[in-house]
């Protein structure tokens, strides 16, 4: 049984957040709970904010009535923390594999963790490890959402690492206004040691935007700071972002000697995901300058696949083979997938491509929705090749069908976005 009267003042105020955390989590409003605790609501709310400390037998009411139980002990504590510092580290330096096998340790433990002054220390580990390996976790998206709802309680440290896990959730999820805002606000709040990190992923948004020289900038700079710190697959991970931006502006002899620089490095230490990395691209550089035979050749070697592009890389090579069969086949097996049936982007950019190249399968009208929808989403997320490459589908359309003045105001709308940007665009 818990004394609650020897409790210290933080792990007081800790069970006030536990309390709002599952309230909110079991649906219950303040009213909702003042009613089966009998306890004023207006309490009920200044405990969970820190304001007023209840008699123990009003916490224990309000403990019974929520299923809550708590853990006090301070080696709970002591244990974590090493954990924590140890995921971290591995996370910092790329190390996935070493971080994975200690988030399935510390996850035997969850209904400790959270139900003790670690609540939200477990919460942003677990959710930063799922972010930054891009895994899927059933719970993730609820714990965001979850935790956010207490993020006036958290340490300036904790707050800095909350806006990090969204903007990489959102990262992930391709919307890189919202994840750009998000590393933003993550990078106001000073911790130099996690900005390097933050600096990282916040160039991929800035690129994505076709904001080229501020991306340039900081991943040069971060760059520099990660091999002070050598760290040096996080510095050649962003070298390889540089060279991707050199495949859009058509600087195709730049970005093949970064990616050729990155491979025999990761080569070198076996850096699976570089290998693949560098292979994909250069299977894409191939494919761009009509080498089809090395861009199989690339393409071969990446095991396992890396990244949407690769499916989209493999579909065009097996379209110019002009074999009806395997054609069908690949969009039958892609088009099944359970990440393109859940990505908007991806599903309609497949049906794109298949009605593109399979003219008895076209379908006019489709055809130009998805494109317009895939504008639309480009806008949206702040995706400025997205927009590219679906008005350039939607332009040729266009042409085709000898719809020129349909086809100029869609080139028209994507140079006034490069122009202007996306608010003048809309």
């Amino acid at each position: 049984m818990i004394d609650f009267n020897k409790l210290e003042k933080n792990n007081i105020k800790m069970l006030g957040i536990m309390v709002r955390y599952n309230r909110t989590k079991q649906g219950f409003s303040l009213r909702d709970l003042a009613k089966i605790t009998n306890i004023s609501h207006t309490l009920i709310s200044n405990f969970e904010k820190g304001t007023v400390i209840p008699h123990s037998d009003t916490i224990k009411d309000i403990f019974s009535k929520l299923d809550l139980t708590f853990y006090d002990s301070p080696e709970i504590s002591k244990k974590f923390i090493k954990y924590y510092n140890k995921i971290f580290h591995h996370l910092l330096f790329y190390e996935y594999r070493e971080a994975a096998i200690l988030i399935a340790e510390i996850e035997v433990d969850r209904n400790i963790y959270e139900n003790s002054v670690e609540i939200i220390n477990f919460a942003i580990i677990r959710c930063l490890y799922y972010t930054m390996t891009d895994i899927f976790a059933s719970d993730k998206d609820q714990l965001i959402k979850e935790y956010g709802v207490v993020l006036d309680f958290f340490s300036p440290a904790q707050k800095q690492l909350y806006f990090f896990i969204k903007g990489l959730d959102f990262l992930s999820k391709e919307l890189y206004k919202d994840s750009r805002e998000n590393f933003e606000k993550a990078l106001s709040m000073g911790d130099a040691d996690l900005d390097l990190l933050i600096n990282e992923h916040y160039v991929i948004t800035l690129s994505k935007s076709g904001k080229l020289v501020d991306a340039w900038r900081i991943a040069t700079e971060s760059i520099e700071k990660f091999e002070l710190e050598t760290n040096y697959v996080r510095a050649m991970r962003l070298r390889t972002r540089i060279a991707y931006d050199y495949i859009r502006i058509i600087k195709y002899e730049d970005a093949i000697a970064i990616y050729n620089k990155v491979l025999r490095y990761a080569e070198k230490f076996n850096v699976l995901d570089l290998v693949n990395r560098c292979n994909t691209y250069l299977g894409y550089i191939s494919i761009l300058q009509g080498d089809f035979k090395s861009g199989k050749k690339f393409l071969d070697k990446v095991l396992p696949p890396f990244a949407k592009i690769y499916y989209y890389l493999r579909f065009d090579l097996v379209v110019r083979k002009n074999s009806e069969e395997e054609f069908l086949k690949l969009y039958n097996e892609y088009i099944s997938y359970e990440w393109v049936q859940k990505s908007p982007k991806t599903r309609r950019f497949f049906e794109m491509i298949f009605m593109r190249y399979n003219e008895k399968n076209m379908d006019k009208k489709k055809y130009v929705k998805n494109a317009k929808e895939l504008i639309e989403l480009g806008f949206e997320s702040d995706d400025l090749q997205l927009i590219e490459v679906a008005s350039g589908m939607l332009s040729e359309f266009y042409k085709k069908e000898r719809h020129y003045k349909d086809a100029l105001e869609v080139n028209n709308r994507y140079l006034q976005h490069l122009k202007y940007g996306i608010k003048q665009a809309i």
